[in-house]
């Protein structure tokens, strides 16, 4: 369970900062290839979706394996309170936790502070592409590559978006406006690190990370959050 803790914790910062990056395709297509203006829009729409956002009520499911073997998922119910605080109500029961005695139970439990350390720190890798700054947005509207993918999406591309070594892509759909999905690759103490967000739309509401996965093949993890059944408050 305490190895789990950590994942929802990635899971938290995504669900409330990942809504900015639906705000990339209208800033985009609304504004031309000006990245100051772009960049001034993406901000603007950003904030008009978070905002959006806090009149929801929903559900996020958060799964992930860890040296092959699967954890048990958990379900919870997501809101923000009057202060706009995000809150969460597990849905499932947490998993029995077996404690392990003498030298084995000493090293688990150093095992599991470790992890939690690295899950901490990857949490915080993920938190910066998930939520970028206008002006990380601006550098990358300069330098980014657009093409027309198979899908009818517009594709956008770059690299050196946070780290000098990673690269991004954003699917930008020219139909409704919206980010369809992004996907990023870099690298966390040597080890690469890869993650995919699809987006979901709500009719007439916000838009919403509706899959978020997570991969860092070096160390044999992965993980799925998922959040939907949203329900205006």
């Amino acid at each position: 369970m305490r190895y789990h803790s950590s994942i929802v914790r990635l899971g938290l910062r995504t669900v409330t900062i990942a809504v900015v990056l639906g705000a990339l395709a209208f800033a985009v297509l609304a504004q031309g290839t000006d990245p100051a203006a772009m960049a001034s829009q993406y901000a603007a729409s950003a904030k008009a979706n978070a905002e959006l956002t806090r009149h929801y009520t929903w559900q996020m499911r958060v799964a992930f394996s860890l040296k092959g073997e699967p954890k048990p998922a958990a379900l919870y119910q997501m809101r923000f309170d009057a202060d706009g605080k995000l809150q969460k109500t597990r849905l499932t029961a947490p998993p029995e936790e077996k404690k392990a005695r003498g030298i084995r139970g000493r090293i688990k439990e150093k095992k599991i502070e470790e992890f939690k350390d690295w899950a901490d720190t990857l949490s915080d890798l993920v938190k910066e592409y998930m939520a970028p700054t206008p002006g990380t947005m601006m550098d990358f509207y300069a330098k980014a590559a657009y093409s027309h993918a198979a899908d009818g999406t517009v594709q956008v591309t770059a690299g050196g978006f946070i780290h000098p070594k990673d690269t991004v892509t954003f699917w930008l759909d020219p139909a409704t406006k919206g980010t369809r999905r992004f996907a990023f690759q870099t690298v966390l103490d040597e080890d690469a690190v890869s993650g995919q967000l699809d987006f979901g739309q709500m009719p007439g509401g916000p838009q919403y990370a509706a899959r978020v996965t997570v991969n860092v093949p070096g160390k044999d993890v992965s993980a799925t959050i998922e959040n939907f059944n949203y329900q205006r408050q």
